[in-house]
């Protein structure tokens, strides 16, 4: 039995040749992965500090942020890599991006949270 995967490709004149497009259910689930997490409830500021000695960080606001957005990266590749065998091209990764910095300020408030407020006198 042979079986025959459809993939959504297209021509695009700014690469010069054959580029993959994610497909869409997994633009959605990227999408939907950054949603349930904006509507998540924030981990306590308490365990900031054994998360900056655990990881050796000094900004615990930057390294959560960093940690997310690889994992919507994450969860893409390994979705591209269980259906059809490869890595994610320069396009999808591309994409990938695309979704996340659409969130960006959304991310970046949600993460804020953990910033050390500055005492002012």
């Amino acid at each position: 039995m042979v079986m025959v995967v459809i993939m959504d490709n297209f021509l695009s004149e700014s690469c010069g040749r054959q580029c993959m497009t994610l497909d869409k259910d997994i633009k959605d689930m990227v999408k939907a992965a950054i949603e349930n997490d904006l509507a998540a409830p924030k981990v306590p500021k308490k365990r900031v500090p054994k998360l900056k000695c655990v990881w050796k960080c000094e900004h615990a606001y930057d390294f959560l942020y960093g940690h997310r957005v690889g994992y919507y990266k994450g969860l893409a590749e390994g979705l591209v890599l269980e259906r059809y065998r490869r890595q994610l091209t320069e396009h999808e990764d591309n994409e990938v991006f695309e979704i996340t910095e659409s969130h960006a300020r959304g991310l970046r408030k949600y993460f804020a949270y953990y910033k050390v407020k500055r005492r002012t006198r």
